[in-house]
């Protein structure tokens, strides 16, 4: 579980080793130099997001980047402002 109640930045893209293991967390959520993989991400109204692309990087070409709340429980994540 994890529960910041400050506003930050979180990092998100998609996992692609669920492609070859779906029992592997669809989402990869990074905050505060954590990694959290997670099912689902629910994101409230009022957050907006940005891309970040790492072209040069062979595993995540992109990502989305938020700021904002996040808690983690039982595989999901919310984001929220």
């Amino acid at each position: 579980m994890l529960d910041i109640q400050k506003r930050t930045s979180i990092i998100m893209h998609f996992n692609k080793m669920h492609l070859q293991d779906s029992s592997i967390p669809m989402w990869v959520i990074k905050v505060k130099g954590e990694t959290y993989y997670v099912n689902h991400v629910d994101v409230d109204s009022g957050i907006g997001f940005s891309t970040k692309e790492t072209p040069d990087n062979t595993h995540t070409k992109g990502s989305l980047s938020f700021k904002g709340k996040v808690e983690i429980n039982d595989g999901i994540a919310r984001i929220y402002p």
